[in-house]
């Protein structure tokens, strides 16, 4: 398979028209775009002729020749609006296509698109606004979508939809290591971290909250008891800035 020129241009005084020159040059360029259509084909690489050239097969080129870099695909083409992703910096750059999940407004008419995506699904805004994800010091949890593996998806803030939120919690438990023990009438009984004052104490009720012990004082200060106490329960955990796609 080989491309010949079909049409030989000439645009001397006495010859072809100036217009027609550009339309014989027009057809020689589309004759030479479906010659390698074919070519790319047999290497199942066919060109779209229709997103990089112009009506009339015209090639979109710059002044040197080139295909213009907005006629190319993107390097993120294929991450669709509304995307969220977990990102290893702290500062993005001024003309990046995402935005960090800080829970900002953002004005509905400068971010059509992205609100065409996500509408208000994390949080209503001012009027002429909408609200981004707020992630910052948060896990993500995968949509339950009535699977049931979140139990309490029906009391999430939104109900069992993307978006939607719920508290922190700790599934009940208990911990059976003998019932009830104390002393009681001024007898003598157990003292321990649980029964510190010497009270009558229900180790299946009781919430195991006391940040003191009779006996040892702040129970942070040791190493039995401290690593266990808190101000979040958590898993082990590294941070990153979690962004959304927004074009």
């Amino acid at each position: 398979m080989a491309y010949t020129r079909s049409t030989v241009i000439d645009a001397t005084p006495s010859g072809d028209s100036v217009k027609q020159a550009v339309l014989d040059l027009d057809a020689d360029l589309t004759g030479a775009f479906n010659g390698l259509n074919q070519l790319q084909a047999a290497l199942a690489l066919k060109i779209n002729q229709s997103e990089f050239d112009q009506p009339g097969g015209v090639p979109r080129l710059d002044s040197s020749g080139k295909i213009l870099t907005t006629q190319l695909p993107g390097t993120g083409a294929d991450m669709p609006l509304g995307m969220i992703a977990a990102f290893g910096l702290e500062t993005l750059p001024a003309d990046a296509n995402w935005l960090e999940c800080n829970g900002a407004e953002l004005l509905i008419a400068d971010y059509q698109a992205l609100y065409g995506v996500i509408g208000n699904a994390f949080g209503l805004g001012n009027a002429g606004y909408f609200k981004l994800p707020d992630l910052r010091g948060e896990f993500l949890r995968g949509w339950d979508h009535g699977r049931g593996r979140d139990p309490d998806a029906a009391a999430r803030t939104r109900g069992d939809h993307v978006g939607s939120t719920q508290n922190d919690i700790i599934e009940k438990h208990m911990h059976p290591i003998g019932g009830a023990v104390g002393t009681g009438g001024g007898g003598t009984g157990v003292v321990d971290c649980q029964a510190w004052d010497n009270s009558f104490y229900n180790y299946y009720t009781a919430d195991f909250n006391h940040a003191t012990d009779k006996n040892l004082g702040s129970l942070d200060d040791y190493s039995q008891t401290a690593p266990a106490r808190g101000s979040e329960t958590r898993p082990v955990n590294t941070a990153v800035m979690y962004c959304i796609k927004w074009r």
